[in-house]
């Protein structure tokens, strides 16, 4: 393999803060030169914002400022990872209720969230959202010394979910079961826009027909939108500072099941989450997947689950094959490392390419 590959982590910073000279040299130990450092989680910022809410942990100190400047001590380009529109903080939830999305059957995320009780959604409709965003990223990017911003739950809650998923949630395994109570978002504002553009109350609309994809597709341009901002403010305040997202694991997927058309952002790289277990697949199709995100022209970076890798072949495997399909490198979810006894096998995996 030649040079220019990334080699990366998305870290957890909640669990570096106390010793992040550690997890850092542990991190280029390893081989390492990117991070993308978890900045905005679902609760709020990580460090003490002012246009953002903050995470309790955060009020009083940053959790990454010190994780930052370590990094950059040691040569690493630091990305930071934030979580857009998932976001159950009490304060939102309490204060901004119209900021949320809503099911096909009229009930706000906020009181029946889908799945878990920690999907509760912004709406990608709503200029207030949309102002909100930009301005935690401007923001964000004033204050650290970042090398990128990466995007992380730019979608709507999961209309399907992924089929290694669904038995846990009492859903059938092998086939795609609409629910109105997992369709979002039915809000005042997604409704208007859509009537306004196409003439029919979507509320009115049956699942499958051929106005229903119109319907998708309108929604999936809501987060499209959003992107092409965060991008240009990005941009703007630094043409420099990379843009990123981590995407469901192929285009097919992630415009079926949680409206991403991401082969249509505007971003310097993707990091689609090849998680393979999740979709009841094997190791290979970490492969297929990779090379389906390539077909579309975009710069793709492997997102890799180390949880699912058990063994050092299986590492290894899953590494060799992302980049013998196309990828520029891989970044592995998540640090710390799920299985220790690997950390030497994450090192060899890293000096392959």
């Amino acid at each position: 393999m030649t040079s220019g590959y990334k080699k990366a982590f998305w870290v957890n910073s909640k669990a570096i803060a106390q010793n992040p000279e550690k997890h850092i040299k542990e991190m280029v130990e390893m081989g390492a030169d990117e991070i993308f450092l978890l900045s905005i989680d679902n609760e709020g910022a990580l460090y003490p914002a002012k246009l953002s809410v903050v995470a309790k942990e955060a009020k009083q100190k940053s959790l990454i400022e010190e994780a930052i400047k370590e990094a950059k001590r040691n040569g690493l380009k630091v990305h930071a990872w934030v979580v857009a529109l998932n976001k159950p903080n009490e304060e939102l939830t309490t204060k901004r209720r119209e900021w949320f999305v809503v099911s096909k059957e009229g009930k706000s995320c906020i009181d029946e969230p889908p799945y878990i009780n920690g999907y509760k959604w912004f709406c990608p409709s709503n200029e207030e959202v949309r102002s909100y965003l930009l301005g935690t990223i401007q923001e964000l990017m004033e204050t650290y010394d970042i090398d990128g911003v990466h995007l992380d739950y730019i979608r709507l809650p999961d209309l399907f979910l992924p089929e290694g998923l669904r038995e846990k949630y009492g859903l059938e395994k092998n086939k795609d079961v609409y629910m109105e109570k997992y369709d979002f978002c039915y809000c005042k504002k997604c409704r208007e826009g859509f009537m306004k553009d196409f003439g029919i109350d979507p509320i009115e609309i049956k699942f499958g027909t051929r106005k229903w994809y119109e319907w998708h597709a309108w929604r999936a341009n809501k987060i499209t939108e959003i992107v092409k901002s965060i991008n240009k403010v990005v941009k703007s305040y630094d043409s420099s500072i990379e843009t990123s997202a981590a995407v469901f694991a192929t285009p097919g997927y992630a415009y079926r099941i949680v409206f991403q058309q991401w082969i249509t952002w505007p971003l310097d790289s993707f990091e689609p989450m090849i998680y393979h277990e999740y979709y009841d697949k094997n190791i290979k199709w970490i492969g297929e997947a990779t090379m389906e995100g390539l077909s579309s022209g975009k710069n793709i970076v492997a997102g890799i689950f180390l949880g699912f890798l058990r063994s050092r072949e299986d590492l290894l495997s899953a590494t060799d094959i992302a980049l013998e399909k196309g990828s520029s490198g891989v970044c592995f979810f998540v640090y710390p490392v799920p299985h220790p006894e690997l950390k030497d096998t994450i090192r060899e995996a890293f000096s392959r390419f």
